[in-house]
C-alpha cells in the first residue's frame, strides 16, 4: 500500500506561442490607433458692440379677450357682443397698431363662442397662431 500522494505533472504553458498572439496583438494596436493632431490655434478678436446684447425692452402685455362662463365677451376689460367684437378689434388695431391679443376663456365656454372669436380674429386681419389662448376655470 502507497500511502504517499502522486505527484501530478506541472502543466506546461507554451510561451512561445503565447509571445506570437503579443507581438500581434501589439502590431494590431498600432496600426488601428490614430494619434491626436496638434490643433493649431489662431488667437482672434472679437467685435464688440454697445447697442448688441444690452438690456432688451419688456415684453409688451397683450390685449385680453375675455370669455366668462356666462359666455360673456370682454375686450381689454370692457364688455363687447360676439356680433361686433371684429368691428372692436379692428378699432382697437387702429388706435394701437402695435397691439398683441390674448384668448382667456373659461373651460365651460361653449366651443361655438370660442369659434366665433377666432373668426372676428380673422375678420379683423389676425392669425389665429399669433393669438394665444388661455383656457382655464375662473376663480372664485
Amino acid at each position: 500500500m502507497n500511502l504517499r500522494p502522486r505527484r501530478r505533472p506541472v502543466p506546461t504553458i507554451p510561451i512561445v506561442s503565447l509571445i506570437d498572439i503579443m507581438v500581434i496583438l501589439l502590431i494590431f494596436f498600432i496600426a488601428t490607433t490614430t494619434f491626436k493632431k496638434d490643433k493649431t490655434q489662431v488667437k482672434i478678436t472679437l467685435p464688440e458692440s454697445k447697442s448688441l446684447g444690452g438690456v432688451s425692452e419688456a415684453p409688451q402685455a397683450r390685449v385680453p379677450i375675455t370669455i366668462t362662463k356666462e359666455q360673456k365677451i370682454f375686450l381689454d376689460g370692457k364688455p363687447v357682443e360676439l356680433e361686433n367684437l371684429a368691428i372692436a378689434i379692428t378699432s382697437l388695431k387702429e388706435a394701437r397698431p402695435g397691439m398683441k391679443l390674448e384668448l382667456e376663456a373659461d373651460t365651460t365656454s361653449a366651443l361655438g363662442v370660442l369659434v366665433k372669436v377666432w373668426d372676428s380674429l380673422r375678420e379683423a386681419g389676425f392669425s389665429i397662431n399669433d393669438v394665444p389662448a388661455r383656457i382655464q376655470r375662473a376663480g372664485g
